[in-house]
């Protein structure tokens, strides 16, 4: 395969995962490291990469938080495995808040306990309703359409009478500040479940500490396990207090 064939796919390939690394390239393509970093040093050189180490990402990384269905369709190994660990921390006849997100909707798919489910999702809401034994309860309000979620200080209100035994949470953006996402009404329904919970998972893929989002659910030391696809690192890991767990997706505990 030529150089510019290769490129052209190396670049359909990230905007598909938003993330490469040279690994990844080499086992992708059946190329060698040396060429692997030719192939990134030519697109960072044309200005059609941004060059991380040991990778690369979109040029708008960072910059914009896809619309739901954008994400769902993105869907990667790595945010599976990250959803089904997840499902080994819930637990019949418990009660739980599950926030709106692509990686939490691919763990809701796989749920059939009997425990109570509070979510403000549309998608959550359906693919829980397929099955029996878990008893739903959707939060009231207005359906924010492109990212699915029902949203209203109704909502807030519900919440607050609630005891939750664990908060199941997403991200677009975490740094030494706190927890974030992009849509100011999320952000409030989250927290306030965050507020009412007693323990608190948070999921989400290593990308999301270069991200940039808006509104903050939460400081970092409300997170009790950190659930996610790559090892961090000691700036990383300082964000968090040292009673957080972080939990790495498909390694056992």
């Amino acid at each position: 395969m030529s150089q510019e064939k290769r490129i052209e796919l190396i670049k359909r390939l990230l905007d598909e995962k938003q993330e490469l690394t040279t690994k990844d390239i080499m086992s992708e393509f059946g190329v060698s490291q040396d060429t692997a970093r030719r192939d990134i040093v030519l697109l960072a050189e044309r200005g059609e990469v941004k060059r991380t180490h040991g990778g690369i990402l979109p040029l708008d990384f960072g910059n914009k938080v896809p619309n739901f269905q954008s994400r769902l369709s993105r869907f990667t190994e790595q945010k599976t495995k990250i959803a089904l660990e997840a499902l080994n921390y819930f637990h019949a006849h418990r009660v739980y808040f599950v926030d709106a997100s692509t990686i939490l909707l691919k763990t809701c798919q796989s749920l059939n306990l009997p425990m109570t489910i509070i979510t403000h999702s549309l998608d959550n809401c359906m693919a829980l309703a397929e099955e029996s034994k878990v008893n739903v309860k959707v939060l009231s309000g207005t359906l924010d359409h492109q990212n699915r979620f029902f949203h209203s200080s109704a909502a807030i209100t519900e919440l607050e009478n609630v005891a939750l035994d664990t908060a199941f949470i997403a991200a677009s953006g975490i740094d030494e500040h706190g927890v974030y996402l992009l849509n100011q009404e999320d952000a409030e329904i989250v927290g306030k479940a965050v507020e009412r919970a007693r323990k608190v998972i948070l999921v989400a893929e290593h990308q999301k500490f270069v991200n940039n989002s808006y509104f903050r659910i939460c400081s970092p030391d409300k997170i009790s396990m950190f659930i996610t696809d790559r090892e961090l690192t000691v700036a990383e890991r300082a964000i968090f207090p040292e009673s957080t767990k972080i939990q790495l997706a498909g390694e056992l505990d």
